[in-house]
């Protein structure tokens, strides 16, 4: 096994902290400490091999660009080593570098000689770093009149046509319009396809999930989970949207296999008493995710583990026979325990449970809800994602003017049905189900809940979505007797 391109071992940065600048000379003047220590990494060890992406997640102030900074060599680590092994060319905050008042021309002569070019290559890849930030009538204009994404387009041109043999990104991909989002990614699969190492920071999951090989998680100066992209991914979504609790004391730190924060909602009698509400399909589900302080930290379970595939059907008054749903093993599970999702599947058009589908056919997600307490504001969404955790649908009920919140009072069963058309590829997918009130409290999220697989279909094997296209060859004659017909057809 080859070295990797970059290790840490145990890397620690401790910042001293002075109340007033003066403090700074009193303290080496008398020699009585009047600083305080601020942790921003503790025990950070993992690896990123040669020819990998690994995604770095964490919410604010978890220590990302601190790492990042010790990495690339423009901050010191206070403890624990680190080795790189090749060149590295790092975006840690676009525009960083750049003189305002220079042109954009010569900043690119700049950046690339900050970065370790020769003037004569920099001169040599000029017209490719332009023509990619499509600054071709602009890149002789001063910088400081550049907008942020001219400027965010500019640093990442020229930082990525170094090319490195390791990439490093803060959060760069989240800058400028869709369009140069679209080029930037195409630009980092380029490195990966060319065997290059990237170690790249966002807070959007479907980044990391979408282009990364491996995931790690920070939280507070630790590193909590590292594993799979998606499956590292539901446990940050915990750590955003779920109740809230002191990581730092609770959660040990890992270096090998994904671990960390999930809530298990202990199973229980279910009382066999019955309503039955039907939900419409509803919008974004990612509109659900709002106020993460809503949720307080004594309403989160005490154990902390993986949460396990509970299947309560036998409990379960709308229970029937059939297929049962095909359970993942990947499930990540957390929330408030208010109300459960006992059962959650998918139904054909016989009314049998189903997990494999065919594409264009119509189903329905079915999904019981139990009440363990009384809960008020409910609303139900569902999200569909590849194995790797790219989402390709997600809607909730919130949004839907037409459709109240729901009530439920302890003991209440609710069968939430969210009828929907297969337009979807051959392959394997996990539908996940959330139940939240209003002020985006999750009583219970269920994510990578039920896999399921689309079977093959004809010419939409390489897809993520079935549009039902159809080719229609006309010739000219064809479309002007079509458009006489129609104005035919229109004539009183």
């Amino acid at each position: 096994m080859s070295d990797p391109a970059i290790s840490t071992i145990s890397l620690g940065k401790i910042f001293r902290v002075w109340r007033h600048p003066s403090d700074i000379l009193k303290e080496a003047l008398t020699g009585r400490r009047r600083h305080s220590e601020f942790e921003a990494l503790r025990d950070v060890s993992f690896n990123v091999p040669k020819g990998s992406v690994v995604g770095v997640m964490g919410r604010n102030g978890a220590g990302k660009s601190t790492l990042l900074r010790i990495i690339a060599g423009t901050l010191d680590a206070t403890s624990g080593t680190v080795s790189v092994a090749g060149r590295v060319s790092a975006i840690l905050e676009l525009g960083t570098g750049f003189h305002p008042e220079y042109s954009g021309r010569e900043n690119v002569f700049l950046g690339g000689l900050c970065l370790g070019l020769t003037r004569a290559e920099v001169a040599s890849r000029l017209d490719e770093i332009v023509a990619f930030a499509e600054l071709q009538e602009f890149i002789d204009q001063p910088f400081r009149t550049y907008s942020s994404g001219m400027q965010a387009r500019l640093t990442f041109a020229v930082a990525t046509a170094v090319d490195p043999d390791i990439l490093i990104i803060d959060e760069a991909l989240a800058v400028g319009d869709a369009r140069f989002a679209l080029k930037s990614f195409d630009r980092v699969r380029q490195f990966r396809r060319h065997g290059k190492s990237i170690l790249l920071v966002s807070h959007n999951i479907n980044h990391v999930v979408s282009i990364c090989d491996h995931a790690v998680l920070l939280e507070k100066g630790r590193i909590i989970a590292q594993g799979e992209p998606s499956l590292v991914g539901n446990i940050y979504h915990e750590l955003l949207f779920g109740p809230q609790v002191n990581t730092t004391e609770q959660l040990p730190a890992f270096d090998g296999a994904v671990a960390a924060p999930a809530s298990l909602i202990n199973d229980s009698n279910l009382p066999a008493s019955t309503v039955v509400q039907d939900f419409g399909l509803p919008s974004s589900a990612q509109r659900m995710d709002a106020d993460v302080n809503a949720v307080s930290a004594s309403s989160r379970c005490n154990e902390m583990r993986t949460a396990e595939v509970i299947d309560s059907a036998h409990s379960d008054p709308f229970a029937s026979d059939g297929l049962s749903s095909k359970a993942t093993g990947r499930e990540h599970r957390y929330g408030d325990g208010a109300v459960r999702i006992v059962s959650f599947f998918i139904r054909g058009e016989n009314g049998s449970r189903v997990s494999n589908i065919r594409s264009l056919r119509p189903y329905e997600f079915v999904i019981h809800l139990h009440a363990m307490r009384d809960a008020s504001r409910l609303g139900v969404g569902v999200l569909v994602r590849t194995p790797r955790g790219i989402e390709v649908f997600g809607a909730n009920t919130f949004l839907l003017p037409e459709l109240p919140t729901y009530d439920m009072t302890e003991g209440d069963w609710v069968h939430v049905r969210v009828p929907f058309i297969a337009n979807l590829g051959h392959g394997t997918y996990f539908a996940s189900a959330v139940v939240a009130n209003s002020d985006s409290v999750k009583h219970d999220a269920r994510f990578d809940a039920l896999e399921f697989t689309v079977e093959q279909t004809p010419y939409h094997n390489e897809s993520l979505t079935n549009l039902n296209a159809q080719f229609i060859y006309e010739r000219p004659v064809d479309i002007q007797s079509n458009t006489r017909d129609r104005a035919g057809t229109n004539t009183p």
